[in-house]
């Protein structure tokens, strides 16, 4: 069977009459080599490009693609030469295996089928686009130079992002590196890291949309959308990163993560790269960490007064566990880190097994983790304790054997700092449990748990004080009771309009006494244990943030996008926020811990701290233990 032209198509789809197939026919004869029966089409006005393609797609069953919002292999492109697509106006879209995905203006010329198919050696799936849309993609694809110069003109250019090659296993990227080495691409993704860097970005986010490419960067915690990047820049800026993490760019179906040091001036960075297959292509999250950076102190994190003594005396200790719980990105390693330096001397040797090391220590011996080596925590610990340490920081206690080898460490001599991903101090103790470290165990090396969060501190050039409205506060009900004054940042040039700069730890510090040691080993339930915190004189998260907001060191929007608030914690329920123990509804006091449960002073019944031992309006004194009326 003679396989039909595409005029013929057009026809019978009744997209153009027989009448107008003739005129065009004619035409085409006294027009020059090389004008397509399409163009002529559509300068006639009998139809439209998008009409061709659509028609032909649906006539000859053959998918129609948007090569303007479509992800085009760098690989594929490589495949084939400018001057044969332009002859044929045809683009490689994508190659797997054997097949070779082409977009085609006429997708019935099979003299450019088989031309295509004897150059590149592959088996060839056609798909149907606009003379237009090719015209572009082609000089885009074989010309980047020019849009991409356009697209990088609000990022930084005039950095060079040097990549630190470590030694590999010898595997052979010379033809993936010669692929990549576009100049124009290596630029863009150089300007994104500088770009990132500059704004002291945590994290780098390259997410495909459907038609468009989004770039957004998390800074002080929060994402923002930085810009939007065409669709056919997807595929090239994807391998670009993954060359330069030495992963394997012809894999797109599953996850992968690779890491890269790259040197932006004096400064020597590594970037912790993660891929993720979705439904429009691969997402790349690229987490930013200055190994040079200077650690803060103890001193720096934000620590309330008690707190900080707290934590002193956790740390001066010989030996037991000190443990930091939050969630991901809640500042724990920068706690730990502060921990550390604050005892470091040349007496005591010091161990870390981290993953990935984030700082660098001087005098501290540091150990990365590697899992696909075999050097997971549980193993690398027990090669720590032949060491001879003294004191050892392990970056997490992900597994119930890396927990369990932790507490013998601490019940053997040593010092053990590490960490939990848990939303308090108390729940870390549950968390233990579940990982089967045994109750005796818990009670007896446990020195204290330190839960953290970080929030965004309001900006110093910026900073002005107002007067809350009701509603405002009403959330936090007693504890914010007869607030007059609060402050938040109005944006200005500093902070970028945002009204901050930096963050700010919140904390909730737990100090392991006896009467808690005891109830954990007689497996307590958790709200004794919350009970027994609280009356040891911790200071629950919510509660130390309601202190910086007072202090005009955050806002109230910021700590309620941090800090869940329960009505308990409030007290706007019949439940007490300092032991969250049951309390008749309107009580002033608890029953149970005798706390004040309207936060007032007694005498001038103005607004008070929890731990204050005197007004400092009416110098009412109050008891020790319970904060009241003496």
């Amino acid at each position: 069977m003679a396989v039909k032209k595409i005029g013929e198509l057009l026809v019978e789809s009744g997209l153009i009459s027989p009448e107008q197939l003739s005129e065009v026919l004619r035409q085409a004869k006294g027009a020059k080599k090389g004008k397509r029966l399409g163009s002529l089409l559509v300068s006639k006005g009998f139809c439209d490009e998008i009409d061709i393609a659509q028609t032909l797609s649906f006539q000859l069953k053959i998918p129609f693609v948007d090569l303007a919002s479509t992800d085009i292999e760098p690989e594929a492109v490589e495949l084939m030469d400018e001057k044969l697509a332009n002859k044929h106006l045809v683009l490689p879209i994508s190659v797997e295996k054997k097949v070779l995905k082409l977009a085609m203006a006429d997708p019935l010329n099979l003299d450019a089928i088989d031309d295509i198919r004897f150059s590149t050696g592959l088996q060839i799936q056609p798909c149907v686009s606009t003379t237009k849309s090719l015209v572009g993609a082609i000089r885009r694809q074989y010309n980047m130079n020019e849009p991409i110069e356009e697209l990088v003109v609000d990022l930084k250019q005039d950095s060079l992002v040097e990549v630190v090659h470590e030694s590999d296993s010898g595997r052979d990227l010379t033809e993936q590196v010669r692929r990549s080495a576009a100049p124009p691409i290596i630029k863009m993704v150089d300007s994104i890291i500088v770009h990132a860097v500059e704004n002291k970005a945590s994290d780098i986010h390259i997410e495909p949309q459907e038609k468009e490419v989004k770039l957004r960067l998390r800074v002080d915690g929060i994402m923002r959308e930085t810009m939007q990047l065409p669709k056919w820049v997807q595929g090239p800026v994807v391998s670009r990163i993954k060359i330069m993490a030495k992963m394997d760019i012809a894999e797109r179906r599953v996850s992968q993560d690779g890491r890269i040091k790259v040197r932006i001036g004096e400064r020597s960075l590594d970037l912790r790269i993660s891929t993720l297959p979705t439904h429009y292509g691969e997402t790349v999250v690229l987490r930013v960490l200055d190994s040079k950076a200077s650690v803060a102190d103890l001193d720096g994190l934000g620590l309330s007064e008690r707190d900080h003594e707290v934590v002193k005396d956790m740390i001066d200790r010989p030996q037991g566990i000190v443990l930091v719980t939050g969630p991901t990105g809640s500042g724990k390693s920068s706690s730990l880190y502060a921990m550390i330096t604050s005892i470091m001397s040349e007496k005591i040797n010091i161990i870390t097994i981290e993953d990935p090391i984030e700082y660098e220590l001087k005098g501290v011996n540091q150990v990365a983790v590697n899992e696909k080596t075999g050097l997971t925590f549980a193993y690398t610990l027990r090669s720590v304790l032949r060491q001879d340490p003294d004191v050892i920081l392990v970056g997490e206690m992900r597994d119930t054997e890396t927990a369990v080898i932790a507490h013998q460490a601490s019940l053997t001599g040593h010092l053990v700092f590490t960490t939990l991903h848990t939303n308090d101090a108390v729940s870390s103790v549950v968390r233990l449990k579940n990982m089967d470290v045994p109750n005796y165990m818990i009670g007896t090396a446990l020195n204290g748990i330190v839960a953290q969060r970080l929030v965004r501190s309001i900006c110093s050039e910026c900073k002005e004080s107002y007067r809350p409205e009701a509603g405002e506060i009403e959330r936090y009900g007693a504890l914010l009771a007869g607030t007059e004054k609060l402050y938040r940042g109005a944006g200005c040039e500093s902070c970028n309009g945002t009204g901050y700069s930096g963050r700010i730890g919140v904390f909730e510090v737990l100090s392991v006494n006896d009467r808690f040691r005891s109830l954990v080993a007689t497996d307590a339930p958790e709200h004794e244990l919350v009970k027994a915190a609280v009356e040891g004189g911790m200071t629950p998260l919510h509660m130390d943030g309601v202190r910086k907001v007072l202090a005009g060191k955050t806002t109230i929007e910021e700590l309620t996008r941090v800090v869940y608030l329960s009505k308990s914690d409030s007290g706007a329920e019949s439940t007490c926020p300092w032991c969250s123990s049951a309390v008749e509804s309107g009580s002033a006091h608890c029953s149970s811990c005798g706390k004040n449960l309207l936060l007032e002073c007694p005498g001038c019944a103005k607004t008070r701290e929890p731990d204050w031992v005197a007004c400092p309006y009416c110098a009412e004194k109050f008891d020790f233990e319970t904060r009241e009326h003496a």
